[in-house]
């Protein structure tokens, strides 16, 4: 297995007959405190722009490409203009653009004029030093809720995509895929993780063999599981990193790719061990370290907390909160996240604790029995739902027979935790942000029951 693959405990954990050892260690996890080499986004872009003028910084899907030199004028040139227009410290510029060089050039400008972009998809509009000023304000993808401005500072991502892992490696030479939604935070990790280390980004066009192409030409994809899934590692032999978050990946897609490439996790911040100047913390409902092998609630702390969410208070009051655990000043996230730090301080992700429902008085964790159901040898993909009283299992490809898929569920799950309804498919609808599309799935059975009835 590859040194930096980041394991995926098997899911089917989340059944009550597995139990991981406990001792009194409280589940507080820190990661090594590093030096940050720039404070702004901008700053080690033209570093990279300084150092390496001539090498290609970007490539549009019709082959157009810039070096860092001309992505360094025109930037510079827009930022100004921006600048000349009113914007400035602390402006939210609304970025409406196409995938396209223009786009990142506009990216950069608005960060150079002291703004922070707001990356928008299709009509979807929902400090005090430099440092501290906001880079981008991500709408959160409302797969969980109402979609949600979350918003970054300079601070955070630099820790996070200047130094390694999170940098995956790039550096001048290294080409990078830009494939995922400009409006997805993840797109942020593609385009800045590159240019902010030297490398060349590829953006993709609309079409599946646009997809293709790009994946075929790049060293470094990220994407999410559902993406990956679709794709087989024997056909790109040319990727050297593959990166996956978002959402869970299920062991057997895991060991697939790393078996090729070296393969990060990276659910959030909640996966392996935190990265450098990040914490990562396992608490109970009154806030306290559960001891090391419980389960409780996954926070997050460190230069990676966000600012917080856009004009809701109420909602950074219960998610934000003082880090009592840090010596340095700073908040804690909670992330939604159920885990348990093992003995060593690694995580074991538990599925998210939105996922938890109740079924005939039992909870059930819905991430426990998806996770069961792509363990029935030839599911693809898969996902569960509780809809009304029933719950839903949804799979991938559909010659697999029900119950096939019954039975290996019920290996590892308790018997209240067995769907008793399934749906196969052919594809599993994805969100624009390369998410299992839980609304679409949840609309094919009220579409089939009103036809039914």
């Amino acid at each position: 297995m590859d040194p930096n693959f980041c394991p995926i405990p098997d899911t089917s954990s989340h059944s009550a007959s597995v139990h991981w050892p406990t001792c009194q260690e409280p589940s507080l996890s820190f990661g090594p405190e590093e030096p940050i080499p720039y404070r702004c986004i901008q700053n080690a872009f033209c570093a990279q722009a300084a150092a390496n003028p001539e090498h290609t910084a970007v490539v549009d899907h019709y082959g157009q490409s810039l070096t860092y030199k001309q992505l360094d004028v025109l930037s510079l040139h827009l930022a100004l203009h921006l600048r000349g227009q009113g914007v400035t410290n602390g402006s939210r510029v609304c970025l409406l653009i196409e995938r396209s060089n223009a786009y990142i050039i506009a990216i950069l400008a608005v960060l150079r004029a002291g703004a922070a972009y707001i990356p928008l998809d299709g009509g979807v509009i929902p400090g005090s030093s430099l440092t501290q000023i906001t880079a981008y304000l991500s709408l959160s993808s409302g797969t969980t809720g109402q979609p949600k401005g979350v918003i970054i500072k300079h601070l955070g991502l630099t820790n996070l995509l200047c130094l390694y892992p999170g940098n995956l490696g790039v550096k001048p030479g290294v080409h990078v895929a830009q494939l995922l939604n400009v409006a997805f935070d993840m797109c942020a990790w593609e385009i800045l993780a590159c240019l902010m280390n030297g490398g060349t980004l590829h953006l993709r066009g609309p079409h599946r063999a646009d997809w293709i192409s790009v994946m075929k030409t790049v060293d470094v994809v990220i994407c999410t599981p559902s993406i990956l899934q679709q794709h087989r590692p024997q056909d790109f032999p040319n990727l050297k990193v593959v990166a996956t978050g978002g959402e869970p990946i299920s062991q057997a897609l895991a060991d697939q790719w790393a078996a090729q490439a070296t393969y990060f996790n990276c659910c959030g911040p909640t996966i392996g061990t935190p990265t450098p100047n990040s914490s990562v913390y396992v608490l109970d409902d009154d806030l306290m370290p559960v001891t090391r092998g419980r389960r409780g609630t996954m926070w997050a702390g460190g230069l990676g907390v966000c600012q917080g969410y856009l004009k809701r208070p109420s909602l950074n009051e219960i998610k934000f909160k003082p880090d009592p655990f840090s010596h340095k000043e700073g908040l804690m996230f909670n992330t939604g996240d159920l885990g348990i730090m093992k003995e060593d301080g690694s995580l074991v992700h538990m599925g998210r604790s939105d996922d938890q429902v109740k079924v005939k008085g039992f909870r059930v964790e819905l991430d426990g029995v998806s996770a069961a159901i792509r363990a029935c040898p030839g599911v693809v993909s898969a996902c569960a739902l509780l809809i009304k009283q029933d719950i839903w299992a949804f799979y991938t490809p559909p010659h697999i027979a029900i119950e096939d898929v019954r039975i290996a569920i019920a290996r590892t799950q308790p018997y209240y935790a067995v769907p008793t309804q399934y749906k196969a498919l052919s594809s599993i609808p994805l969100t624009s942000n390369g998410k299992v599309d839980k609304r679409f799935l949840r609309d094919i059975v009220d579409s089939r029951t009103k036809y039914d009835s």
